[in-house]
């Protein structure tokens, strides 16, 4: 009987052993990664092109006319902000930027004088909110800005008997609203590129000379840009 059951037992441990070296060979599969967070702060740069459209009405000697250009150059600087992504995948978030446009334009009127307007550095502040699908975030923005522009113009004086070149000339610091959208791509969990569309509009400046000239000028800047930044 005894060796009946020490038969009986290693049977049992054969019978057994094949099963669970199956089982060992056996691999459990990869659980789904995480979808992406876009919760936290960065920082970045980027460039494109600054189209500084403007339109002016300019009136000398009791003659007046209508002028619009684009002031069309590069621009480049440098963004940063905080993004928090709620569990429904919306996101909201604040960015700050500063940046420096090459934008300048001269427009010739009436033969002998010319419309001058020119952008320089800007920045601004905006609330963002959009919506992410995983690794690519759609967002819309919408903030103030402030840029450095230049508007003037000049114009040719007969003073005797000689032809001199006059030139009016304001330069300050406008503020206004923008908006914009844009798309964001996270390559890897940190590095993140976009490109984006921005609009802002800075108001009306008016000149005047001492010969009765008078022009207005009607600021607007678009910017197409690309962009790079960096998670933490």
């Amino acid at each position: 009987m005894r060796f009946v059951s020490w038969g009986i037992v290693a049977a049992c441990g054969f019978l057994l052993a094949g099963p669970a070296a199956k089982a060992a060979d056996l691999r459990v599969p990869d659980l789904p990664s995480p979808s992406y967070n876009w919760t936290g702060f960065y920082a970045g740069i980027y460039g494109g092109g600054g189209y500084a459209a403007w339109a002016a009405d300019y009136c000398r000697n009791g003659a007046c006319r209508h002028a619009e250009g684009q002031a069309s150059g590069f621009a480049v600087g440098v963004y940063g902000g905080y993004n928090y992504q709620f569990a429904n995948r919306f996101v909201i978030g604040g960015e700050f930027e500063w940046g420096k446009s090459s934008s300048s334009r001269d427009e010739l009127i009436f033969g002998d004088s010319a419309l001058v307007s020119s952008f320089g550095a800007f920045g601004g502040a905006r609330l963002r909110a959009g919506y992410a699908f995983d690794r690519l975030l759609a967002y819309g923005a919408v903030g103030v800005g402030f840029a450095s522009i230049g508007n003037g113009y000049r114009y040719m004086v007969q003073k005797g008997c000689d032809t001199v070149q006059e030139m009016i000339w304001d330069e300050q610091v406008k503020a206004g609203l923008i908006a914009g959208a844009g798309i964001e791509y996270a390559f890897t969990k940190h590095f993140v590129g976009r490109g984006e569309y921005l609009y802002a509009d800075y108001g009306s400046v008016s000149l005047s000379g001492k010969d009765r000239t008078r022009t207005e000028f009607r600021n607007e800047m678009h910017l197409v840009r690309v962009g790079a930044s960096y998670r933490f």
